[in-house]
């Protein structure tokens, strides 16, 4: 291998130059690529953040906005909830007042209950002090009655035929006089007790047709003697009987026909009982229920009632005007009684007249009886013994005798209690000389005692006595606790005992019959009815101790 020439080593040199060159150029182009391909990875990068950057950023705006809006809701929040405690506030203010104003109401409700609990105690202490006077009064009032009656009735039968013709007719005027005073009596205690609240119902059967004789009895020979035509119809299309309280019944329809005979100086008088479809006040809570309602039609041909007083006539005391008291007499009461004992009964009583002319008033009833709204039926009383019971029992079935049913059984009564040995207790000699009086006349032996002491002790000295007549209201020892002692005496617990009393306000009748009556007249004392209630309290063979 031969040594290299200058020209070689040039050429080697330029040759490594070149060499270098292109080595250099090669590391530097794979230097820029590197870079290049740096570049791009670090620029693809940064876009790829750049992108991330701007979503971030986006969504940086959008809770940004978020925020914004969330503050803005929250500040309106706010705001409502602001002006909702302003309200609240001034709610709740308001509430305070309207509870400061409900206290003081409840304050002044609780005094008015206070005040409206003490004027029912005075109006219930002043009902039972009016009822204990009326009671009382009745009983004043009917005692010297008794007496009057009892003794004007044996003067006007002139039984020993001593009195002259002139004479029977003062003692009729003076009974017909205190039979009219005991019917204004009547009328008063009646108002008081309908007033009061005190009256009871007996709702029983009665039938139209008995309806219609009592009538025709109480009321035809009226019509003879005022020269009247009289008139009683029934319609064919009613039932037999309908269900009410007989009595009361009879009441109106006398107080109706009374009056009607009363105004009416020429033409005629009628009574017409029919079934109704109509007539009565719209909405009557009782007769636009029932099922059947029955008409009691009272028409006549008298003075008539102008229209302006058509209503006042059902007022107490109160009649057409002042000129009717003077020229027919009477206290105004009949009709104010009757208005309300139909009420009482379930109906009601309307009037049609015209002055001059004439007047219809119609007595508008159930045939099933229904209790009005603020009238009760009575119910039968409970606690009582057995025997208290049944003696209770036995003598309501035997109701009160009617003047004429009285009248019509006296003759037979008298004659089988003729020789009965009767012992009166009435601490009122006056009564004590009229019952024995009209007892003596009728052929019965009458002792009698002027306290419930004397009574006991006389019936223990007598002990064949028959009956014993009982006044209620004595000094000491009343009638009631006689009663009650003489029930439990050996040999007496059912020695008949009519108890007598002027008391005629409600529960007068069961206070007697728990006490242990037999049954029960009222004073004054209709000696009829007087007879037949004695006759009938017998047993078929009287007790004798």
């Amino acid at each position: 291998f031969s040594k290299f020439s200058e020209i070689h080593q040039s050429f080697l040199d330029q040759l490594t130059e070149s060499i270098g060159v292109v080595l250099h150029t090669i590391a530097a182009n794979m230097q820029t690529e590197y870079l290049l391909h740096q570049s791009q990875s670090l620029t693809a990068e940064l876009q790829a953040q750049q992108e991330e950057l701007k979503k971030t950023n986006d969504r940086l705006e959008q809770q940004a906005l978020n925020l914004q809006k969330s503050e803005a809701l929250l500040k309106s929040k706010q705001d409502e909830l602001r002006a909702a405690n302003e309200q609240l506030q001034e709610k709740a203010r308001q509430l305070s007042e309207q509870m400061h104003q409900v206290e003081f109401k409840n304050r002044e409700i609780e005094q008015a209950r206070a005040a409206l609990e003490e004027k029912a105690e005075q109006l219930s202490l002043s009902s039972r002090y009016k009822s204990e006077f009326l009671a009382n009064m009745s009983h004043e009032l009917r005692t010297p009655l008794n007496s009057l009656l009892i003794l004007a009735r044996l003067l006007a039968d002139n039984v020993g035929g001593n009195l002259t013709p002139k004479q029977v007719e003062f003692a009729k005027t003076i009974h017909s006089s205190g039979a009219e005073l005991l019917a204004l009596i009547n009328d008063i205690l009646d108002l008081a007790k309908i007033e009061s609240g005190t009256v009871t119902l007996n709702i029983a059967s009665e039938r139209f047709a008995e309806v219609c004789d009592y009538v025709e009895r109480t009321f035809r020979q009226i019509a003879t003697d005022k020269g009247l035509e009289f008139m009683v119809g029934i319609d064919p299309q009613l039932p037999a009987a309908m269900e009410t309280d007989g009595k009361r019944l009879q009441q109106i329809i006398t107080n109706l026909l009374s009056n009607a005979f009363k105004f009416t100086s020429r033409g005629s008088v009628s009574l017409r009982v029919a079934e109704a479809t109509s007539g009565w006040s719209a909405g009557h809570p009782v007769l636009d229920q029932a099922e059947r309602v029955v008409s009691f039609a009272v028409s006549d041909t008298g003075i008539g009632i102008p229209l302006n007083k058509q209503r006042l006539i059902f007022e107490a005391f109160q009649q057409a005007d002042g000129t009717t008291s003077r020229e027919y007499g009477g206290t105004g009461l009949g009709l104010s009684i009757s208005r309300e004992l139909a009420r009482l009964l379930g109906g009601e009583i309307r009037v049609a007249s015209t002055p001059g002319e004439g007047s219809t008033f119609t007595l508008y009833l159930p045939v099933q009886y229904e209790a009005a709204p603020e009238m009760p039926r009575e119910t039968p009383r409970d606690g009582e013994s057995a025997a208290l019971a049944q003696r209770a029992d036995d003598t309501l079935a035997r109701a009160p005798l009617g003047d004429e049913a009285a009248h019509a059984v006296a003759p037979r009564a008298a004659a089988e209690l003729a020789g009965k040995k009767v012992l009166v207790v009435d601490d009122d000699i006056r009564n004590v000389f009229a019952l024995t009086s009209a007892l003596e006349a009728h052929g019965l032996q009458v002792l009698h005692a002027e306290s419930g002491k004397e009574g006991i002790e006389l019936l223990k000295r007598t002990p064949d006595i028959d009956l014993i007549l009982m006044d209620v209201m004595m000094p000491g020892l009343d009638g009631l606790d006689t009663m009650r002692i003489i029930r439990q005496l050996e040999g007496f617990e059912s020695l008949p005992i009519v108890a007598v009393t002027a008391k005629a306000m409600m529960g007068d009748r069961d206070k007697c019959i728990d006490a242990g009556a037999t049954d029960y007249v009222a004073k004054p004392v209709n000696i009829d009815v007087l007879l037949a209630t004695l006759w009938r309290t017998l047993p078929q063979e009287a007790p004798h101790g």
